[in-house]
């Protein structure tokens, strides 16, 4: 729960982890994105603490780069932020560009991570449909991002 996280974060767990990312030993990193996702489930202040800690340009690095199984965790850290996230929260993620590497992971065979993206990206479109509505341009400034990044079905 959010008192547990912050009980964690308190500890200032965040810069060992965000070390522990870097490691050449994969089941490491997979343990670290996972650790980091429990965190990302929290509210928007332990989700701000991650991105204050700088770890998300290496989770959107190794959901692009690592093994399936780390990939997976590393998913779920980003998605979790974009559940749970505030709407600069969520635009920082897309400017680290989430978008292509959540996309990517659409096509595995793996229903549940395929999930795992599609509530992510879920989760995007739902702001950039606020983003037009606001704006009045009735545009959503993400799906241009996500068509492509997968392509877009014109068929």
């Amino acid at each position: 729960d959010d008192i547990q996280t912050q009980v964690i974060l308190n500890c200032a767990a965040l810069q060992s982890l965000l070390h522990l990312l870097s490691s050449p030993k994969e089941s490491i990193n997979k343990e670290a994105c996972w650790t980091i996702s429990n965190i990302t489930a929290g509210n928007r202040a332990q989700i701000q603490t991650v991105i204050d800690a700088n770890i998300f340009p290496a989770l959107i690095n190794i959901l692009q780069t690592a093994e399936f199984r780390t990939r997976k965790e590393a998913a779920w850290a980003i998605t979790n932020a974009t559940s749970g996230g505030s709407a600069e929260q969520i635009k920082y993620l897309v400017e680290l560009g989430c978008i292509k590497p959540l996309c990517d992971l659409l096509t595995v065979m793996d229903s549940k991570i395929v999930q795992v993206a599609l509530n992510g990206l879920e989760n995007i479109l739902r702001l950039g449909e606020q983003e037009a509505r606001r704006s009045g341009t009735g545009i959503n400034p993400y799906c241009a991002l996500i068509e492509e990044a997968y392509g877009k079905d014109d068929g």
